[in-house]
């Protein structure tokens, strides 16, 4: 049937009339007298006995070839169940047959001019195949040659029908054999037919499966030629059966010309202003670097990288307790240091005291007694209070700060499901991570498998910074992350100065976030107000472009608190400190 349909149907033939049958008439049947479609080409062809005219007048009877399996017989009547009528039935050979003492619909499946499969459709909505329909055209392809202006592709049969219906069978509509789930696919293997078409409207059904397969295939059309069209209701049939079959031809004539997501129209963008205005701004609790980088913004990654021990973990501790003394919620993930350890640091920012300095002081002056030696003077000055420790841990308790736990049992292969928890379940405005680094190597120790590839550090690290992305523009929580440096020959725990280049694991670390903050300290300098003051350059600041020095922040051991110190930046781009009293907290 395929050899003689493509013979009628060449030269972008589409059927002009309907008549009656010869064959059928001359046993009894096409009362009707609809039963032959006539083709522009001058070609007919009868979906009830098989009778066709090719274009030049000859006659030919001879049954459709089959790829050797049983096939199944039915009548064609109309679907009262679905509103179909006899019409659609007849020219796409939609047949229902009683097998076995169930009503089963038939539609028939051809490839090369061969029957090649039918797909059963029972009581219930349960389909079975017959034959083999693998790499089979698309259902009523056979019917339509290539090359005219519009085809209709929709995800199941009855909705082919019930297009074709209000089309009159007289424009191509076809449908998948594997609905959504197989679209893709089954679109490739019949690409050349469907992209023969000026226009494709791909009706798939409005659930998210249908629509996600319908953006998949039109990712694969050539551009401009798909369209997606909108339904009122799940799907083509059931427009017909709420009454709404004039439905379907508006959608036919209103899809859209399909636009990936990531092309917008400016229109759209427009219409996205309400959004922008979720946008939030915070200052930084340092002037200076505030002014540099105009603040910080919700759904933005800032990364910030230094050498081992020169403060970006109190970096991150005193952003956390500005956060949350403005009432912001924060997410701590430390992976260098328990929960316990964390929450006496950020006791210390609430009481201007080191907390934890001063309990080790205790204990080793408390041991050297015991062990009858004489105690030494840390320089340190202990005057904290169990009363106002106590204090200090019930108002820290009734700010927004979780801590993420990571010393349990599959905590860092569970590490961005939880920050996904903390941004959408916790509502957080800030969360912190120190460092990627060592979740990398976490999840290297706790992954059985390769991730994205292999498990190493570089692609964990891509992983993550792809995720962050995605969860910082979907939720709009502002992700901080702190990264470790590569070992070269640079000394960065003396002050070195950080390059992009020194960034340590993937390329992702310096192109995902929209700023990159270098900690610069000399841990050795001899003199002691340059050796606990950390300079802070701009090393991306994907705002305005501007990079450089912002700021030096000092730390003072005596009250475990960061502020902001003069600076001046030399000819030779050296930094100098002015030495000066401590601020008060």
């Amino acid at each position: 049937m395929e050899e003689r349909m493509s013979d009628i149907t060449e030269a972008e033939s589409v059927v002009v009339g309907r008549e009656a049958c010869p064959k059928c008439r001359a046993n009894g049947n096409d009362n009707s007298g609809d039963n032959l479609a006539r083709y522009s080409n001058g070609g007919a062809y009868c979906f009830a006995c098989e009778y066709y005219e090719r274009g030049d007048g000859s006659v030919s009877e001879q049954p459709a070839k089959t790829a050797g399996f049983k096939t199944y017989r039915g009548k064609i009547k109309s679907l009262d169940h679905r509103r179909i009528d006899t019409k659609p039935a007849r020219v796409y050979g939609y047949q229902t047959a009683e097998i076995k003492g169930k009503d089963i619909e038939i539609a028939n499946y051809f490839k090369d001019g061969q029957l090649v499969a039918q797909h059963m459709r029972g009581p219930e909505k349960t389909f079975h195949w017959v034959g083999s329909p693998r790499g089979c055209e698309l259902f009523g392809q056979h019917l339509w040659g290539s090359g005219g202006k519009k085809l209709v592709i929709t995800e199941g049969e009855i909705d082919c029908l019930s297009v074709a219906q209000m089309q009159d069978c007289k424009w191509p509509s076809v449908s998948l054999p594997n609905g959504a789930a197989g679209a893709v696919r089954d679109i490739k293997n019949n690409l050349e037919f469907v992209s023969s078409f000026d226009e494709v409207i791909l009706m798939f059904d409005m659930d998210d499966p249908g629509q996600n397969a319908a953006k998949a295939v039109a990712d694969i059309l050539p551009p401009g030629k798909a369209k997606i069209a909108s339904l009122p209701y799940k799907d083509a049939n059931e427009c017909l059966m709420q009454g709404s079959s004039r439905a379907i031809i508006d959608a036919i004539w209103q899809a859209r010309v399909y636009s990936p997501d990531e092309i917008l129209h400016v229109s759209s963008i427009t219409d996205r202003e309400v959004e922008r205005k979720n946008i939030k701004v915070w200052p930084f609790p340092f002037k200076g670097l505030t002014k540099f980088l105009t603040g910080q913004r919700s759904g933005e990654i800032t990364l910030y990288a230094s050498g081992t021990g020169s403060g970006k973990s109190t970096f991150l501790r005193e952003l956390s307790h500005h956060h949350l003394k403005q009432g912001r919620s924060v997410g701590l993930i430390m992976l260098e240091e328990s929960p316990e350890e964390t929450m006496d640091d950020m006791i210390s920012l609430i009481l201007n005291k080191p907390v934890r300095k001063i309990r080790s002081t205790r204990m080793m002056n408390q041991l050297l007694d015991e062990m009858g030696e004489p105690t030494i003077d840390m320089d340190i000055v202990d005057d904290l209070s169990d009363e106002e420790y106590a204090k200090a841990k019930r108002d820290l308790g009734e700010t927004g700060l979780y801590i993420y736990d990571h010393l349990g049992n599959n905590a860092m292969a569970n590490l961005m499901a939880r920050m996904e928890y903390m941004a959408v379940s916790l509502g957080v405005d800030v969360i912190m991570l120190d460092h990627i680094t060592a979740a990398a190597a976490g999840l290297m120790n706790t992954s059985g498998k390769d991730i994205d590839g292999g498990a190493s550090e570089r692609l964990i690290i891509d992983a993550m910074m792809r995720d962050m992305r995605s969860l910082a523009i979907r939720t709009g929580v502002h992700v901080d992350v702190v990264s470790q440096l590569k070992k070269t020959d640079k000394a960065f725990e003396e002050g070195s100065r950080i390059t992009m280049q020194d960034l340590r694991g993937s390329g992702a670390l310096a192109s995902v976030p929209n700023t990159v903050v270098a900690l610069e300290r000399d841990r050795q300098a001899s003199d002691t107000r340059t050796a606990n003051t950390t300079t802070v350059r701009v090393l991306k600041n994907r705002l305005d472009g501007r990079a450089g020095v912002a700021s030096a922040i000092y730390f003072s051991h005596d009250s475990g608190r960061m502020e902001e110190t003069e600076f001046v930046v030399g000819d030779d781009g050296t930094i100098g400190f002015k030495p000066e009293q401590e601020g008060n907290f």
